[in-house]
């Protein structure tokens, strides 16, 4: 018994650890799509430029502005620049350098060391313009280096922010767009006794549902004709399916779609319902003559 306490526990530290270490790997590897289309590249340059020229000059960050013995307008000059030089090396990064290299879409982790790449040309591009680079190389990089990490953190943080609040936007905008159009909008999904999805029928053409046996028959109107799909369910069931649209039932064995009803007619002491397209008469039963007694009244107000 000690054994196989002291087993399985380590044995599902072990496993459950193990699953730990794997998550990370499987979020690397997801798709990096922030940067895929040029106008979200050329956002990030533009955000990054302005982010970092009015950071640097209103907060001045690691007392940059003692760095050199400059002011006023110079100094503004120098400090502005340094914004200046990020949004230039990510312009060539981001373009002729993706080009040269083919890098179209990155992963997570791809995209991760072209961010390091990037960074380092920034701060190599430093060292350059305001460094020694014949004299202590290495010192000097590793000074420009930190300090390019620390100061690009920010404005590219958020301008990835940004485009992914202005792509979430337009997906949803997209996905709007998408629900309103005439086609998936207006459009009777006909499940089965198993709740499957059979068929679908554009609400404006479906006539009327009829029960048969153990089936429904729904019958509709398309390519200038009335056809039929039968449909293996209860016509009680489908009536709820169907409780926000325009259908209607009048019979234990009819539903009918409102808005093709023709005419409404009294026969004795019945009613019927007359349907564009179609020359059956559905009958209507005492139970629901009510609702289309005040059909007939509207109709006559009109």
């Amino acid at each position: 018994m000690k054994i196989f306490f002291y087993f399985y526990p380590s044995l599902f530290c072990r496993t459950y650890f193990m699953g730990l270490a794997f998550v990370p790997i499987n979020f690397l590897n997801n798709r990096f799509t922030l940067l895929d289309q040029k106008s979200d590249r050329y956002l990030l340059i533009l955000i990054c430029l302005v982010f970092s020229v009015l950071y640097i000059n209103v907060f001045v960050p690691f007392n940059i502005n003692r760095w050199f013995s400059d002011s006023g307008f110079i100094q503004f000059l120098r400090l502005s620049s340094y914004g200046l030089i990020v949004s230039l090396v990510l312009l060539f990064t981001q373009f002729p350098l993706r080009k040269l290299f083919k890098a179209s879409s990155f992963t997570i982790k791809s995209y991760s060391l072209w961010l390091l790449i990037e960074v380092l040309l920034i701060s190599l591009v430093y060292i350059f313009l305001y460094g020694n680079p014949l004299g202590n190389f290495f010192n000097d990089f590793v000074f420009s280096l930190k300090y390019t990490l620390l100061g690009i953190l920010l404005p590219y943080s958020f301008s990835l922010l940004i485009i992914f609040y202005k792509n979430q936007r337009a997906e949803i905008r997209s996905l709007k767009e998408e629900i309103n159009k005439p086609g998936i909008k207006e459009m009777l999904v006909f499940k089965d006794e198993y709740d499957r999805i059979k068929f679908s029928v554009r609400t404006p053409d479906v006539l009327f549902l009829e029960a048969t046996d153990n089936y429904i028959s729904v019958h509709y109107y398309a390519e200038g004709k009335v056809q039929r799909q039968l449909l293996r369910n209860s016509l009680k069931r489908v009536e709820e399916m169907l409780a926000k649209n325009k259908v209607v039932r009048c019979h234990r064995s009819f539903i009918v779609n409102w808005n093709q009803i023709e005419m409404v007619q009294l026969k004795g002491k019945k009613l019927q319902i007359k349907l564009r397209h179609c020359d059956k008469i559905i009958p209507v039963s005492e139970k629901y003559s009510p609702l289309f007694l005040e059909f007939l009244s509207q109709q006559e107000s009109v």
